[in-house]
Order: structure tokens, then C-alpha cells, then sequence
């Protein structure tokens, strides 16, 4: 049982919890965040960070390439260029690896609470 306050009325309630099954997706992420978080977080971000910035970086690059920003054939004005979608790159899969560690934590915390409330009722 839990009781809500509405600070409007005044009243206290009383309700019981719901009782949700976890489903089998949720035990295998349960899983597969616990081994995550045995490793370090920065270790985590770094992995991520550099696969997630990759990808962007050839994305962006070749967008660019395709809207006529970049030339085909590498030349010496086109190096900044190249230094900014690099630095885009990275910074967006840092970016991503953060976004993500945050919600999967969020949603580990979550599905733990879900089964420590079945196991309460």
C-alpha cells in the first residue's frame, strides 16, 4: 500500500501498488546493463563514443561530400573542413554514449523497482 497526497484536498489515500509481470526483454537488459556497469562508466563512454562518433563523422562527411561542400579529390582548403566534421563527429558520439548510459540506467533502475515491488506483494 501507498499513500498519495494531493496538496489541493487535503486528504491522504491509501491505493495498493500494481503488480506488473517484468518480461523476459527486461530480464535479458537487466542482464546485459549489469555487465555494462561492472566495467567502468568512462571506459563505457570512450567505447561508445568513438564507434557512435565514427559513424556520424562518415555520415556528415559524405552529406557534405554529396551537397558539394567537400571536393572528391582532397585538397588543402578542404582539410578544416574535414577537421570540423571530425570534431562534430565526436562531439555528437560523446553526446549519444552520455544520452545513452543515462537511460539505460533509468531504465535498469526501473525494472528493479518493478521487481522489488512483486516481490513485496
Amino acid at each position: 500500500m501507498t499513500e498519495h497526497n494531493n496538496p489541493g484536498d487535503g486528504f491522504t489515500t491509501t491505493q495498493p501498488y500494481k503488480t506488473q509481470t517484468v518480461s523476459r526483454e527486461e530480464v535479458r537488459f537487466v542482464e546485459y546493463w549489469k555487465e555494462q556497469r561492472q566495467g567502468s562508466k568512462f571506459k563505457y563512454i570512450l567505447l561508445y563514443s568513438i564507434s557512435w562518433g565514427f559513424m556520424a563523422t562518415l555520415f556528415s562527411f559524405f552529406i557534405i561530400m554529396f551537397l558539394g561542400g567537400i571536393s572528391i579529390i582532397p585538397i588543402a582548403q578542404d582539410n578544416y573542413k574535414i577537421g570540423l566534421i571530425v570534431g562534430f563527429g565526436l562531439l555528437t558520439g560523446t553526446l549519444i554514449a552520455f544520452i545513452t548510459w543515462r537511460m539505460n540506467e533509468r531504465k535498469y533502475f526501473r525494472i528493479l523497482e518493478k521487481v522489488r515491488r512483486n516481490m513485496m506483494n
